[in-house]
Order: C-alpha cells, then structure tokens, then sequence
C-alpha cells in the first residue's frame, strides 16, 4: 500500500463552515471503523476507498487492511464541515464523508505532515 497525501486539507475544511449536528454519527462511524476487524473495516469505506484498497491488494480489501497499521484508539476530537469530517483517534487521523448510505470513511492511518496536509496509507481519490 503506497502513501498518498490526503485531499482534505484544514484550511479547505474551515471555509466550509462547521456543523455540529452530524458529529455523533461521525463519532460512532469513527469507533466502528477503530474496532471493527478488516471486513467490518472494508464495509465502513466509501467506494473511492475501497476500490483504492482493491487495486493495491488483488487479495482483496480484508487482506490489504490486515497488514496496515489503522488505528485502534478512542476518538479524541471531532469536527464536521458539512458533508466532511476529520476524527481524531489515540493513535490515527481519519477523514469521512457524509454518502447517502450514512459517513464513510474517505482516507485512514492519516498522519499529519506540514501545511494541513495528511500523508494517509489508505485514500480513495
């Protein structure tokens, strides 16, 4: 699985403006990707995600996400903008994205590197 910097920036998420409406939803889809195994964590990825995930592992989701190191933590912090989220794990950044279906999980194993970027091992683009 190769790194790839996330889309998501904080300064693109400010200008949306924030709503705090959705946060117990992205909370919990949050605390369901962190300690769900790897096909509960495959289910909880948007399709850009997932399909990510199955070109990179022709094994198959399950198997790409068994050898990644997703982190398994309690949410600390949580914002919403609109239909994007950022959640912050103990031990992983995640982005989600509000789909008809409810929050997906858009990017994982999130890790900050400089400017508002993210370099994420897992990222639909």
């Amino acid at each position: 699985m190769r790194t790839t910097s996330a889309w998501l920036t904080a300064g693109v998420l400010l200008v949306s403006g924030c709503s705090d409406v959705h946060l117990p939803d992205v909370e919990q889809a949050a605390r369901d990707f962190a300690a769900g195994d790897a096909d509960a964590r495959c289910a909880l990825l948007t399709d850009a995600a997932f399909q990510a995930v199955q070109h990179e592992e022709p094994a198959g989701c399950p198997v790409a996400l068994e050898d990644l190191p997703l982190g398994t933590g309690e949410v600390e912090s949580a914002q919403v903008w609109d239909s994007e989220a950022q959640v912050r794990l103990a031990d992983d950044t995640l982005f989600l994205t509000r789909t008809p279906g409810g929050w997906e999980v858009a990017a994982a194993g999130c890790r900050p590197c400089g400017d508002g970027r993210y370099d994420c091992l897992v990222e639909g683009s």
